[in-house]
């Protein structure tokens, strides 16, 4: 059997895997303690410093083996460390790790692998509370951090110091500070992002273009660090005549504390580990195996924490060297260059080698695309395929980057104008970058949404891939390159296949705000308001994310029911960014109301969406859109309604899809809900609703009693912000849905929430 050990370790990790989503592990509830401000004791093993908010950088330190105190009095009202006291403190509740950042009078920045006894705000990571939402939660307990500390002050520390590690960090402040005084700020950002591994300071603009370009790789400590600073001192000290054992030994060391230094990422440890393996392969005069280090890596990350399985990064990093090693051979037959032969002539074989090298560069691309195009679909619902040709660009040209980068840090403190100097070429070359991100950017159609793919499509996907790959290695006939195409080809489709379509209505969650999604049967997408009171980056964070998700490329009208901020601060940010690479908007449609009743937002909304070629409409009651057999009645605001209260003009909507009726109110109340009440009687809609979206929030001075024991909706659906100074949704209000019969759905309590019609039945989904 060929690679035995690569096939235990790959059945290894499989259980692994499928243990941990059989039964999942425990996710400890920290909630309890937000808010409070507690006093706690816990080894330091981290340490950095990070801009928060705007500000300048405060110190933040990582404690391991945490023990929260209690019966706890400080006498010393000093900043400073005192010492010998930690072990009077009694432990009563153990946590894993947690970050603290520090306030500006914090206590003296503390050692690592000191005990320090520290005081703070408990802080805990946000969940996700829509589909596509960043979950800060579950990332960070991937990452074995239980919560953070706000406004920590330390105040005492003892204990061992861990030297080597300390002094690793303060040479890695050292560099840090030689890359300031370098490079100008932007480019000393991207620097010490791809060189010493901090990305907390890294330009925001430049971040989010390699982000949307998919070259983020490169400012990640990987592969090709660890190849270039371990392989290339090996083969140094090799050709300087050290023995073979003292340069791996040495090698190795440095490697290990460049990985120290610079963080520990799962792409350095997966490449140090493969590099360690490679050296001593070569020490004991063994084939070195790429497959077998790989999934030995795997292993050794996974055994330590299961849930890597489910981290972009770990996903990525051996996704990409995986699809090198497995699927290179498959694109491209010519495993060697060609040989030098006198009769060829030098000439021509330096085209071929030229062409051979392309093929490789090309085939290399391609196969890291299709081996991580699911990660891209799973984490980021969307995928540039011009980085494809980005990456022919970027690529070869960051042997430069790091070599040049590398040397202004060594000799940047000695000779700082010789640094400088060395520093135009990497300035030159990441100016290049962003010149070809920017144009990739322009290319119509090179931004692909399509959503999340179901997991089903992704195994059936990557089981395609490894069967071409399996076909390939058994030695069986040769496939031609269109069959291989054809199969490549197929399993594309099935990753891309859009399983989701159908009638569909969600209620997002976006705190203090509202925001609805409505999808037609024909497949087209609609926006009922966009904006929120309590979360400030609304569009960026929540809505966005979500409509990627759900593959929307495009908009057939955003209706914005009023003018307060907590219905369209989302809106007005689309707006203004717009257009938004990868979707585009049909039209922006207004509550048809009168001059006096309109303010400075509304104007604001119109302008800005006929400056960006959005068409504005107006909509007021009678007139309705049809798409297929789903139609939306405007039954609020008459035209030219004149009023001196925002929610009174509140556009309500009411929507029928066969036996489904649904009635979006936005923030109607008082008058305008008396009137919009008495035209639905009117027009004989009063009968039994499928669903209302409560008005204001669940204010209790909306949603009367009339005209809930009318329409007796089966669903009610509530957004509002939880625990928001309102005091949302208000107790009458949900006495009233209750002695109806509604089924309520909070945002609060359930997050986002949609409802489905499928043969005629209806169906309800909570993300919580």
């Amino acid at each position: 059997m060929r690679r035995p050990l690569c096939l235990l370790c790959l059945a290894f990790a499989a259980v692994l895997i499928l243990a941990t989503w059989l039964v999942p592990m425990p996710v400890p509830d920290y909630e309890g303690l937000d808010g409070q401000r507690i006093t706690a004791i816990g080894r330091v093993y981290r340490k950095e410093y990070q801009e928060r908010a705007g500000l300048e950088e405060v110190p933040v330190i990582y404690l391991k083996s945490v023990h929260i105190l209690e019966g706890f009095v400080d006498e010393s009202k000093d900043s400073q460390h005192s010492k010998g006291s930690l072990s009077e403190q009694i432990p009563i509740n153990e946590i894993k790790n947690i970050v603290c950042y520090l306030e500006k009078n914090g206590g003296t920045e503390p050692k690592l692998g000191t005990v320090v006894r520290i005081e703070g705000e408990v802080g805990c990571f946000g969940r996700a509370g829509n589909p596509g939402e960043f979950d800060m939660q579950q990332y960070y307990s991937v990452m074995n951090l239980s919560f953070r500390l706000e406004e920590a002050h330390i105040k005492a520390s003892g204990g061992e110091i861990w030297y080597v590690r300390e002094g690793l960090y303060k040479l890695k402040q050292y560099f840090s500070r030689i890359l300031n005084d370098v490079f100008p700020a932007k480019e000393a950002s991207v620097m010490k992002a791809m060189l010493l591994g901090e990305k907390n300071g890294l330009d925001a603009e430049t971040k989010m273009l390699y982000q949307q370009s998919a070259i983020i790789h490169i400012l990640s400590i990987s592969g090709l660090h660890i190849s270039m600073i371990g392989m290339g001192l090996y083969k140094g000290l090799r050709r300087a005549g050290i023995p073979q054992k003292i340069a791996a030994a040495v090698s190795a060391a440095v490697i290990i504390c460049y990985g120290m230094m610079t963080g520990m990422s799962v792409s350095s440890v997966r490449a140090i580990l493969m590099f360690l393996l490679h050296l001593m392969a070569d020490v004991l005069g063994r084939t070195y195996d790429m497959a077998t280090a790989l999934a030995l890596a795997a292993v050794f990350l996974l055994a330590g924490q299961p849930r890597y399985a489910e981290h972009s990064g770990f996903l990525f990093s051996f996704g990409a060297v995986a699809a090198i090693g497995g699927f290179v051979p498959v694109l491209i037959e010519e495993k060697h260059p060609p040989k030098k032969k006198e009769e060829k002539g030098v000439m021509n074989w330096h085209l071929e080698m030229i062409v051979w090298r392309i093929k490789r560069a090309a085939a290399s691309c391609i196969a890291v695309t299709l081996g991580t195009l699911p990660v891209h679909f799973w984490f980021y619902y969307q995928f540039p395929f011009y980085s494809i040709l980005l990456n022919l660009a970027v690529i070869p040209l960051m042997t430069v980057v790091m070599g040049a980068g590398l040397c202004c840090m060594i000799i940047g403190g000695a000779v700082p104008e010789m640094a400088k100097g060395t520093a135009l070429a990497v300035r030159a070359v990441l100016w290049f970058y962003e010149q070809c991100c920017m144009a990739g950017e322009k290319i119509p159609g090179g931004l692909f949404v399509n959503g999340r793919p179901e997991a089903w499509q992704i195994f059936l996907y990557l089981l395609l891939l490894v069967l071409l790959a399996v076909y390939r290695y058994c030695r069986l006939e040769k496939m031609s390159f269109f069959w291989k195409s054809q199969w490549i080809l197929a399993a594309l489709c099935i990753l891309l296949l859009k399983t989701e379509n159908g009638f569909q209505v969600t209620m997002l969650d976006v705190g203090q705000g509202d925001c609805i999604h409505i999808r037609s049967s024909e497949g087209k997408d609609y926006l009922i308001d966009g904006g929120s009171s309590s979360e400030k980056e609304v569009l960026e964070y929540q809505i966005l994310p979500y409509l990627k998700f759900k593959g929307v490329k495009h908009l057939e009208a955003v209706f914005v029911t009023h003018a307060d901020s907590d219905h369209c601060s989302g809106i007005v940010s689309l707006l203004e960014e717009y257009p938004i690479k990868g979707m585009s908007i049909g039209s922006l449609i207004l509550p048809d109301i009168g001059q006096e009743s309109t303010d400075e937002q509304y104007e604001e909304m119109e302008m800005l969406a006929a400056k960006k070629g959005i068409r504005v409409r107006h909509m007021s009651r009678g007139q309705q859109i049809r798409d297929g057999d789903m139609s939306l009645l405007c039954v609020h605001p008459y035209a030219g309604y004149e009023t001196r209260e925002k929610n009174e003009y509140s556009l309500v909507l009411l929507l029928s899809h066969g036996n489904f009726t649904g009635l979006f109110t936005g923030d109607v109340e008082g008058a305008g809900e008396n009137t919009a009440w008495e035209y639905i009687k009117e027009i004989g809609k009063a009968g039994r609703l499928t669903m209302l979206k409560v008005a204001h929030h669940g204010s209790g001075n909306s949603t009367g009693r009339e005209m809930l024991e009318t329409l007796v909706p089966r669903l009610a659906f509530i957004s509002c912000g939880k625990n928001n100074p309102y005091g949302h949704p208000h107790e009458e209000l949900l006495e009233r849905l209750e002695s109806v019969g509604s089924r309520i759905y909070a945002t609060p309590e359930h997050g986002a929430v949609t409802v489905k019609q499928k043969n005629g039945k209806i169906w309800v989904y909570s993300f919580w």
